[in-house]
């Protein structure tokens, strides 16, 4: 191998010692053994559809139907058209409009809490990054408020304006929306600024919060109460939470679901729009894994969950929204 001294040794030596690894190592590699009876298995194990796809037609991954007929043809004019529409005076101004259901969902007594300002991190980015690791094992202290509100300032909080019309003049006042179309940008990009992706807080050990279900409503940097548990919403969530071995729900201060609104960003970019939603959710996951490690806080991302329960739990309904992605905080 490269960087490795040569090393003598006898036939017998090399088939005794050498033979098994490196030919399990190449046969992974090599060999494609195919069956014409792989449309007929009760379950498409990952293996099988791989191995069968030259011959498939039905054990095929969905994530292969997806990617051949993403954007196959510049004939296809659906993708521009519904990017070209986003110009308009009707879309712009909804989504200048954003603010005024958080607004509305925090003037609501009992509907929101509001957060703490975000702990100002100093801590170089090289550094920061070559120190961030997946932690599993958390030891169930709580977090702060504090820390809770920058883990979500910094995945996906607002960090400025945006305007929609910066020439002045373009778009008609009114009373009701003013002379101003104006949009937050935030810590995590977006396509076309739509952010279809929400943060669902299940909240288990943060002191000043009550153990329950918070939806982060970034304009307004506040949470708003989805749902309070009570001891038998923490035995449905022990049904779900099985996410390892070596993960302990009660060390768990945080289990943060991402939650895909479908048709906000396909509404203008077709089937490209969950493309960009995956990507999305994995950079303000990234954000997340950054400010704790710089805080000095474990954090874990899951892909072993289930789906279905974990949006029922949520009161997501599967259909128009969509969970797509678990990161677990703790100390």
């Amino acid at each position: 191998m490269k960087g490795k001294q040569k090393t003598a040794m006898t036939v017998a030596e090399f088939k005794e010692k050498e033979m098994g690894p490196l030919w399990e190592i190449f046969d992974f590699c090599t060999n494609l053994p195919m069956s014409v009876y792989a449309d007929t298995l009760g379950v498409k194990l990952p293996e099988a559809c791989y191995r069968s796809s030259p011959i498939s037609r039905d054990s095929r991954l969905a994530s292969e139907e997806y990617l051949l007929n993403a954007k196959r043809s510049s004939l296809d004019m659906a993708l521009p058209i519904g990017v070209f529409s986003y110009a308009s005076l009707g879309v712009r101004g909804s989504l200048s409009s954003r603010q005024f259901k958080e607004r509305d969902i925090n003037e609501r007594e009992g509907a929101s809490v509001a957060l703490p300002p975000y702990l100002k991190i100093n801590a170089p980015l090289g550094a920061v990054i070559r120190s961030r690791r997946s932690v599993r094992e958390m030891s169930g202290k709580s977090l702060s408020m504090e820390e809770l509100s920058s883990v979500l300032f910094y995945g996906d909080g607002v960090t400025g304006d945006f305007n929609h019309a910066p020439g002045g003049g373009e778009f008609p006042v009114t009373e009701t929306l003013g002379d101003k179309y104006v949009s937050k940008v935030r810590a995590a990009p977006s396509g076309g600024g739509l952010y279809p992706v929400y943060l669902y807080a299940v909240v288990l050990n943060v002191d000043g919060l009550k153990p329950g279900i918070y939806q982060y409503m970034p304009i307004t940097h506040a949470l708003e109460i989805v749902r309070i548990f009570d001891a038998r919403d923490m035995d449905r969530l022990r049904e779900i939470a099985n996410w390892g071995n070596n993960i302990s729900l009660e060390s768990i201060d945080v289990a943060m679901f991402y939650v895909y609104s479908l048709y906000e960003n396909s509404r203008k970019y077709v089937d490209m729009g969950l493309t960009f939603a995956l990507i999305e959710a994995g950079e303000i996951s990234e954000n997340i894994h950054l400010a704790c490690t710089a805080m000095g806080l474990a954090s874990c991302d899951i892909g072993g969950y289930d789906k279905v329960p974990c949006e029922s739990f949520l009161g997501v309904d599967g259909l128009t929204r969509h969970m797509i992605h678990l990161t677990l905080i703790g100390k």
